[in-house]
């Protein structure tokens, strides 16, 4: 579904360095390590939105990408369906502008989150949790499938994380391959099969979330 090869990349210099892995149809990748060492830049360079310096990426089928919320102006004058529909701009031609399947589909990704009723809600006075949903529901109006995640769960409330995680669990059933960024390791170990750890910009461990995230390899983590 994703393979990244000997993957060295950063703005400028290199911050992660030949990490080779692979994101599987139908599982969920967590991706950790302490902070500074890669995970967003691992991210954000599959979604080309950091230079590739070295390696090889390859995608098989289409891919969307979730930022973390703080990447957004919220002040931007738009509603949550407008925000939402964004997200099938990738589907378009560049002569077309949205259609009714597209509205069609905005709806039912805003359903899909639990946030159906606030469509016509200015952006700017969502709650954290909110903005959250309304991010993914703009993630998965593409009908992706690939899905990335920029730590999904930082600054909501817990109904708001019950909330992404049973839509995260009925992806991963329906196929879509999944990798998210995030930090709390009991819970990528409740919700993750399988997980990448970053130590200094570098894999140091990956494989089962069961096996993998085992207290020597957390330690070593940490350490670094």
């Amino acid at each position: 579904m994703l393979k990244a090869t000997n993957l060295t990349a950063g703005y400028r210099d290199p911050i992660v360095r030949d990490a080779s892995f692979e994101l599987e149809k139908g599982k969920i990748t967590g991706i950790v390590g302490a902070n500074g060492t890669g995970k967003s830049t691992v991210i954000k360079t599959i979604a080309g939105l950091i230079p590739k310096h070295g390696g090889e990426i390859k995608i098989d089928g289409h891919l969307s990408y979730m930022p973390q919320h703080a990447d957004v102006d919220w002040d931007f004058p738009a509603t949550v369906h407008d925000l939402v529909i964004m997200g099938r701009a990738p589907r378009l031609k560049w002569w077309q502008w949205y259609s009714a399947e597209d509205k069609k589909r905005t709806s039912q990704a805003l359903e899909q989150v639990g946030m159906g009723n606030l469509g016509k809600q200015d952006i700017s006075k969502l709650s954290g949790g909110q903005r959250q949903r309304a991010l993914l529901a703009r993630t998965l109006v593409s009908d992706p499938d690939i899905v990335l995640l920029d730590e999904p769960f930082a600054g909501i409330d817990a109904h708001s994380q019950a909330s992404i995680e049973e839509v995260l669990r009925e992806l991963r059933g329906q196929g879509i391959a999944l990798a998210l960024v995030h930090h709390n390791l009991q819970e990528v170990a409740a919700l993750c099969d399988n997980v990448i750890m970053l130590e200094s910009g570098r894999i140091s461990a990956q494989g089962p979330t069961s096996t993998t995230l085992s207290d020597q390899a957390i330690a070593s983590m940490f350490s670094s």
